[in-house]
């Protein structure tokens, strides 16, 4: 089967091969194919009466939801540009996004975990409490003209409910749709999705119809998902990974979505063994909250043999040859996957490789100091290009972004085997380069957490005079269970080499640990709390007070 050129392409050939079949499960609610669709005709009548076209930036600011899925299908099938906003955004966050990427319409939950996002718009834009005869209009975000809000409560005057944006479109005839949607291109922009920035803004990551559409559904192809397939995940939709490689990847192979507002492991156990769930997208560092909730071992979650994540949490063990888990690798900048396993290729491919390039991918792998090739199976920098990669960062010259190639660098290092699969190595700026040698924070973290007690373990470099660099850590202890700093530091000299081993320690709670607005964790942060404590006390094993 042909890729689908853009998003509304991509709905279209969904519905009409599974109409009846369950696209999207929430704890209390399904909804069939047929029914997103018309949730999208909704939506889509009612933003053309609000005046959004081809090229309208519109922001989204929701939690997983079945209303996010038809609202990014009904804007960018109408040529709009989506601007998928974090909720975990901060009052300084929100700011910089909006104003970032010119939202003109912004559509938002008012509030979601205790953060109250209409409060923070108000801090932004003080305009919106008063009568404004010509429109919305604020110095803080000159672009916006629009503002509808989801949820209960009063509204400030410049705002409008979502019932009576929602009530725009109910006489507006759909021919009208109808002739936006045909004018969709295939190199239309259609996402713009801000990355994460742990040591400085984030970057809006540009993106076109044909690459997301394409890409999620190649990312589908290579799980061999179909419409016998019931997908569990916690992402949220304003990543990559939520919006293409699941959302997409699922929907466009006529499977059924579970959609969960925000990751608790009781509520996703009862929804894989209730919903049964045969596929799973999972990052490592939730792996422990769901595998040794108490739940877990005594619930049916034997279907669970196709996604992401840790293969070896299923059966408790490593998996056998029957798993179809897929290894993955890829970042915002190329619509999540770059390289992919397939789900039927034998298991040892998929659990130490990730994958062959993806149809239409180019990759070389460079010095990291010259740029220049390194030999067949040398590790080097990793340099993309292809359908999958960005148009570009959003206000940033492609000339400082891409090689006199075309090549994207992605920061990132690794290897090709002999069969042109990818080894991932590790960031290249998390390398800790200690006495001449380069060590991994990855193997450093993984000895750590072995300790009982600690939750979590974060590895960074610190400065050293006499070798340049050295290893610090933080420890996420868990409290009422937490490890004396004799046990601690007995298991880094019984667990790790010499040089290996963190000069310093920084101790810190599962709620202490430093986040950015889209939940990756700040190492910078940690480092400097640790480095400080270090100067005021004298000490090497530092808490988080």
């Amino acid at each position: 089967m042909n890729e689908p050129g853009t998003l509304p392409q991509l709905l279209e050939r969904a519905v009409g091969a599974h109409a009846q079949q369950t696209a999207l499960i929430t704890h209390g609610e399904r909804f069939s194919y047929a029914e997103l669709a018309e949730r999208v005709d909704e939506l889509a009548r009612a933003l053309v009466s609000q005046g959004v076209g081809k090229g309208s930036r519109v922001g989204l600011l929701m939690e997983n939801d079945p209303d996010w899925v038809a609202f990014a299908f009904a804007a960018t099938g109408l040529g709009a540009l989506l601007i998928p906003i974090s909720t975990f955004s901060k009052d300084d966050d929100l700011a910089y996004q909006l104003r970032h990427a010119e939202v003109q319409q912004l559509f938002l939950s008012a509030r979601f975990l205790g953060n109250d996002y209409l409060a923070m718009l108000r801090g932004i834009a003080p305009e919106l409490e008063a009568e404004a005869p010509r429109g919305l209009f604020s110095p803080g975000l000159p672009a916006l003209r629009a503002v509808v809000v989801r949820g209960e409560g009063p509204l400030p005057a410049g705002c409008e409910s979502w019932a009576a944006f929602e009530a725009k479109g109910a006489e507006l005839p759909q021919t009208l749709v109808e002739g936006l949607r045909s004018e969709v291109d295939p190199q239309d922009e259609c996402y713009l999705l801000y990355t994460s920035g742990t040591t400085a803004r984030p970057k809006g990551v540009v993106q076109v119809h044909d690459a997301v559409a394409g890409n999620g559904w190649r990312i589908g192809e290579y799980q061999c998902l179909d419409e016998e397939d019931v997908v569990w995940f916690y992402y949220p939709l304003f990543f990559s990974a939520g919006c293409i490689n699941v959302m997409l990847g699922t929907l466009s192979h006529g499977a059924s979505l579970i959609l969960q507002p925000s990751f608790d492991p009781g509520i996703a156990i009862d929804l894989i063994e209730r919903e049964k769930a045969t596929a799973w997208h999972l990052w490592p560092h939730t792996l422990k909250e769901l595998t040794q909730h108490p739940d877990w071992s005594t619930r049916d979650h034997s279907l669970l043999h196709k996604g992401t994540g840790p293969f070896d949490a299923l059966q408790g063990g490593p998996p056998e040859d029957g798993f179809g888990g897929v290894n993955m690798y890829g970042m915002t900048e190329t619509c999540t996957a770059f390289t992919c396993t397939r789900a039927d290729e034998p298991l040892p491919i998929r659990l130490t490789t990730c994958g062959s390039l993806m149809p239409g991918n180019e990759l070389k792998i460079v010095d990291v100091e010259s740029g220049k090739p390194v030999e067949p199976g040398e590790p080097g920098e990793i340099c993309v290009k292809g359908p999958a990669v960005m148009r570009g960062y959003y206000k940033v010259d492609p000339a400082t972004v891409f090689d006199d190639e075309g090549f994207f660098r992605t920061g990132d290092l690794g290897h090709l085997d002999e069969a042109g699969r990818l080894i991932f190595s590790q960031r290249i700026k998390d390398t800790i380069k200690t006495g001449g040698i380069n060590v991994a924070p990855a193997d450093i973290e993984n000895k750590l957490v072995t300790l009982p007690g600690v939750a979590a373990a974060y590895a960074f470099p610190l400065p050293s005079q006499d070798r340049g660099e050295v290893v610090g850590a933080a420890l996420v202890v868990t409290p009422g269970a937490e490890p004396g700093e004799e046990a601690i530091l007995a298991h880094c000299k019984e667990a790790l080499s010499g040089y290996k081993r963190p000069e310093a320690l920084l101790l810190l709670h599962e709620e202490q640990v430093p986040m950015t607005g889209s939940g990756k964790v700040q190492k910078v942060v940690m480092r400097d709390r640790l480095l400080a404590g270090m100067a005021e006390r004298g000490e090497t094993i530092v808490r988080w007070s």
